[in-house]
């Protein structure tokens, strides 16, 4: 056996499957917005670590790769992760440099009252009162999300989304 299958077999596949795990394991956790400590530091060096790793794969394989783009299946599903990874970052991301926290918004709604928070929603008062109805939540305009939410088994964000779920297109 040579030494780049020994060190394939022996050193790459596992180092690549424990930075796989990790990597996942906290950007999970990073998803959760349990992020304290090492985590994010973790999650990123040990992406980088995987990233080189699966890098340095492509490069060794890279006949088999063009090998598996001859096929239909396989071309569609490349464009196709392809343009759901740029739609996504483009509908999360940001180019001012700061962080984007998607539930950041649904938090700070959770605080307003219903009245006030449903514009913001794109219903009025009444139309969330009756959407929240439908889904056997009792509200009253002068509540905040956070006592409605309360009151289902929910948080405030939870009602949020909701709300913004069945907003008027």
């Amino acid at each position: 056996m040579t030494i780049s299958k020994t060190m394939t077999r022996d050193v790459v596949t596992p180092v690549t499957i424990v930075t796989f795990v990790v990597s996942t394991v906290t950007g999970v956790m990073l998803l959760l917005h349990w992020n304290t400590g090492l985590v994010r530091f973790s999650h990123e060096w040990l992406s980088m670590a995987f990233s080189a790793i699966a890098l340095w794969h492509l490069v060794k394989n890279w006949r088999a790769f063009l090998g598996y783009l001859k096929r239909y299946a396989a071309q569609a599903a490349f464009v196709a992760s392809i343009v759901v990874s740029v739609a996504f970052t483009g509908m999360t991301g940001t180019t001012g440099g700061g962080s984007v926290n998607p539930g950041a918004v649904f938090g700070a709604l959770s605080g307003a009252t219903l009245d006030a928070a449903a514009p913001a929603l794109g219903l009025t008062p009444d139309k969330a009162v009756e959407v929240l109805k439908a889904a056997n939540i009792d509200a009253a305009p002068g509540e905040t999300l956070t006592a409605i939410g309360e009151r289902a088994g929910k948080n405030g964000a939870a009602v949020a989304s909701l709300l913004a779920g069945k907003r008027a297109h």
